[in-house]
């Protein structure tokens, strides 16, 4: 895992050492964040991170400082996740996003094209979400031996049976389907981003801020939600008990979307299933705060599983899409092992003041 990591971090260090990873500004009453990190679809690091916390104290205590935009460099990403690669990072991560979810001062995020893994955290736990038909939304992190963290125990277990299936699957959710399962608080039309973010820049007050976004808001195109004619099936397989469960339901079922979500459950690895199971069944009865705590003691004990280390291996550094998992298969994952990942709760994580 440590060698890992280190080729990680001197991989990414090398191709970004020159550039800021977040740029910061203001105009009038708005402070803006850029995630600049645009070759790494903004991915955050840990020097990204750093620098978002200091400034989002910079801009919390700034009287001249009404409200905050953060948007991605470039033309394809909000942010795709994080390069994040030991639990000291992942402790200070989450400190960033209930620092974010907290702050004093109202958070634009436009989360246009991808926002995936901690993006989705960067955005969902900002107060004002846009999006456009071009968004695409997922935790994919199953597919790499984790699980969904960056406070998506929280917002996906908010969502019920459609969360667990979206923490399992990873399934991307595009367009204005973010807008139907609250990823999104507004919906502006690619179209109209510049003239958008022209009137936001000129806002003096929150209450700007919402003629704003309703003024650009675009719902004459609005489609049903795409899941519709699946959501019965999805919350019959996926309430149950178990991963287990779920597959004997999706078996069961023989329909062309069971068929299709165990051919994306089959390559994703065991044990992390397992993990994110429990982790959205338990966060349903905590508040944000508690799930940011349970999600480092998990992170922690995930990490000394070896199968993150494997699947980063796999499938972002061999590129051989071929894990090997361990276990390999859903009935030899065992409980006494998940029991001593969830009992764990020796990290006191404690959000920034």
């Amino acid at each position: 895992m440590q060698a890992l990591c280190r080729r990680i971090a001197s991989k990414s260090s090398r191709r970004f050492l020159s550039t800021p990873p977040a740029l910061f500004g203001q105009q009038g009453n708005v402070a803006t964040i850029v995630l600049n990190r645009p070759k790494a679809l903004n991915s955050y690091n840990s020097e990204m991170v750093e620098l978002l916390i200091n400034q989002l104290y910079e801009y919390e205590k700034d009287d001249s400082v009404k409200l905050v935009l953060m948007e991605g460099a470039g033309d394809r990403a909000f942010c795709a996740g994080g390069d994040i690669v030991h639990l000291g990072e992942i402790t200070r991560e989450n400190q960033l996003h209930h620092k974010l979810k907290m702050l004093r001062k109202p958070v634009v995020s436009i989360g246009d094209r991808v926002v995936m893994g901690g993006g989705m955290g960067l955005c969902c736990n900002s107060k004002y979400r846009v999006g456009t038909e071009r968004s695409i939304f997922a935790m994919p992190e199953t597919k790499i031996g984790y699980y969904p963290d960056a406070g998506a125990t929280y917002f996906l277990s908010r969502l019920g049976d459609v969360g667990m299936y979206l923490a399992l699957t990873g399934q991307r959710v595009r367009g204005f389907d973010s807008k139907h399962l609250d990823f999104v608080t507004h919906f502006v039309h690619s179209s109209e981003l510049g003239e958008f973010r022209n009137d936001l820049l000129g806002c003096c007050s929150e209450e700007d801020l919402l003629y704003c976004l309703q003024k650009h808001e675009n719902l004459d195109n609005v489609r049903e939600f795409s899941f519709e004619n699946n959501l019965l099936e999805i919350s019959k397989c996926f309430s149950a008990a178990s991963v287990l469960e779920i597959v004997e339901r999706l078996e069961n079922s023989g329909s062309d979307f069971a068929q299709e979500t165990l051919r994306t459950l089959s390559v994703m690895s065991p044990i992390a299933l397992c993990i994110s199971h429990r982790t959205q069944i338990l966060s349903r009865s905590k508040n944000f705060t508690e799930c940011l705590r349970m999600e480092c003691n998990i992170s922690a004990k995930t990490f000394q599983l070896g199968e993150f280390a494997e699947g980063v291996r796999a499938l972002l550094i061999d590129k051989d899409n071929k894990p090997n998992w361990n276990p390999p298969t859903l009935e030899q994952v065992d409980n006494a092992v998940l029991d001593d990942i969830f009992n764990d709760r020796t990290i006191d994580w404690q959000p920034l003041p």
